[in-house]
């Protein structure tokens, strides 16, 4: 009997994936393209819990239904993946084009956890606090429509994704952690002026 549930018990953690072998979340935290090649590189053992799609020969993305949906722009894996104390549960994968206010496109993962339980678990993540136990960002970033593609300033302004609009001629990148009525969300976000070439730069998943 004790042998059987020793058993039961070692199959069920088997089929939970662990995200410090697959290093999802330290590849999206710095928002780069690279998180791409990631998902491509642990493609086998992530087909296990999602559905993946390859691009360009050695990228790949966590496919959502439709990501200009709200209803249908995420995903919850068959079996949560976990993270040091976190449980992954899903991804998310959000486009809106509000016009004059800009291009907004978010992507990341859903978890669990409570939002400062996530936060103090990434603490390598200097992070700033803009509401209280509801949202706190990382590594926001700024550039003009006239640098370079590749170029990225830090930006010292006050950023709160769709809360606050990018200055004129201007696009913000950024990590964010963000409590939402119905999940947690560790998501980066481009937004602002998004050309089609700096889209394909940073979100090379969209085709």
């Amino acid at each position: 009997m004790i042998k059987n549930i020793i058993t039961l018990f070692f199959i069920f953690y088997s089929f939970i994936a662990s995200a410090d072998k697959v290093p999802l979340i330290d590849s999206l935290t710095p928002c780069t393209p690279d998180f791409f090649k990631k998902i491509y590189n642990n493609k086998e053992e992530l087909e296990k819990y999602t559905d993946i799609k390859i691009f360009d020969k050695n990228q790949a993305y966590i496919a959502v239904k439709n990501r200009a949906d709200i209803t249908k722009n995420y995903v919850y894996f068959k079996t949560p993946m976990t993270y040091k104390t976190l449980t992954i549960t899903g991804y998310y994968d959000s486009a809106m084009d509000l016009g004059k206010m800009g291009k907004y496109y978010f992507w990341g993962f859903i978890i669990e956890n409570d939002i400062n339980q996530i936060k103090d678990t990434l603490n390598f993540v200097d992070w700033k606090n803009m509401e209280d136990n509801l949202l706190y960002i990382a590594n926001p970033k700024i550039r003009s429509i006239n640098d370079d593609i590749k170029t990225w300033h830090k930006n010292t302004g006050t950023v709160v994704g769709v809360k606050t609009i990018p200055a004129p001629d201007t696009t913000e990148k950024l990590l964010l952690l963000e409590k939402s009525p119905n999940m947690n969300l560790l998501i980066c976000s481009i937004q602002g002026i998004v050309t089609s070439e700096l889209l394909k730069q940073e979100r090379p998943d969209i085709q």
